[in-house]
């Protein structure tokens, strides 16, 4: 079945997209989003923080908060704990919307039966367990180990939208400037600016803060820098604001935003931050233990994945089957720092950090 006819009508059809993830994975989609945008009335069914992330990126896009069930770390087979009145609320609220086509970007036959169930007309997605009877248009990845962003490319064309394949993740950051994030940064010397994010929502997914720490020494060493710390929600970087310039209070989605596309180098965990300092153009070092880099790595040329395969589980998105995530623990800051001082320095050399990063470079001119 071709994709909807655009012609049909006088006004913009409607697409219904789906994302129920994380912040990082609403990054993924700012490809599609962008290009659809210009053709389609779009209203986008997210956890909470997708409208505070993305609406300053995507004013004329309309969201709708609702946290599914089935995308919680734990507790999502429980049907009985379901709130079944808000999502039996919802579909009658979609159906009215009368929805030409639907997207998701997850192989998840309940992304695709909720498709089915909210009226919309024609269904993307990757089938998986028999789901493309949900779907009108089930798709095939390219590559089993294609990345998210590809992902979202494919349904992009199969809705025949521009520049799939060409534009990846990109965050209209300006459109975050905020006078309180304007006053965090007073008083910074004018140094490069190197910021710490150590928190995950997923625990597995977090290097020990010792680790971190042993980077950062070494990091002071060879390079000039402010040292900018965002502990994590989940008390994550308590012990390392004795090496920080700057620790900053907790922020919201959108001074995240702000923050990130201030700082010249982000080093972080496998976590959203990454995926929000990437999308503002800046060059990120996240530490992956669980999932696979290949779906999930930070989108751009500019970024170095820390990684061992330690663990023969890898990936095991989250559920480790060890008392500790041996694909963390084992990762050791000595076998990881020669290859970060090498990317830096490769980073330098191209121009994409400042001249002002190698401490050697200064002392000459000095």
């Amino acid at each position: 079945m071709p994709a909807p006819n655009l012609q049909a009508t006088t006004s913009r059809p409607r697409l219904l997209v789906l994302e129920f993830w994380g912040l990082g994975d609403l990054t993924f989609a700012t490809p599609f989003l962008r290009a659809a945008q210009e053709r389609y009335e779009i209203t986008l069914v997210g956890k909470e923080h997708a409208a505070q992330l993305l609406q300053p990126s995507f004013p004329g896009v309309h969201f709708i908060s609702f946290d599914a069930p089935w995308s919680a770390y734990r507790g999502k087979y429980a049907l009985w704990r379901w709130n079944w009145p808000e999502l039996f609320s919802l579909f009658d609220r979609l159906r009215a919307r009368r929805f030409d086509a639907a997207v998701s970007v997850r192989n998840d036959p309940r992304d695709h039966l909720f498709m089915l169930l909210a009226g919309a007309r024609t269904r993307y997605g990757f089938p998986t367990r028999g789901s493309d009877r949900f779907l009108t248009h089930p798709l095939v990845r390219r590559t089993v180990r294609q990345h998210k962003v590809e992902d979202w490319w494919t349904i992009g064309r199969a809705l025949d939208l521009p520049g799939m394949g060409e534009a990846g993740p990109h965050l209209d950051f300006e459109r975050y400037r905020s006078a309180a994030v304007d006053a965090m940064f007073t008083g910074f010397t004018g140094k490069p600016i190197l910021c710490l994010h150590p928190g995950a929502r997923i625990g597995v997914r977090r290097w020990p803060e010792p680790y971190f720490a042993y980077i950062l020494e070494k990091l002071r060493v060879r390079f000039e820098f402010e040292l900018v710390l965002i502990p994590g929600p989940e008390g994550c970087g308590s012990r390392l604001t004795s090496l920080a310039d700057h620790v900053l209070r907790p922020l919201t989605v959108p001074e995240l935003v702000d923050v990130l596309s201030r700082v010249d180098l982000l080093l972080c965990n496998d976590s959203g931050p990454g995926h929000i300092a990437a999308a503002c153009g800046r060059p990120v070092i996240p530490a992956f233990g669980p999932t696979d880099p290949d779906w999930f790595r930070p989108w751009g040329e500019h970024h170095h994945v820390v990684m061992r395969d330690i663990c023969p589980w890898r990936p095991c998105f989250d559920y480790c089957h060890f008392s500790e995530p041996y694909c963390m623990t084992k990762l050791s800051p000595e076998r990881m720092w020669p290859e970060i001082r090498e990317h830096l320095c490769h980073l330098l050399a191209i121009g994409v950090l400042p001249r002002e990063f190698d401490k050697t470079a200064v002392a000459a001119v000095s």
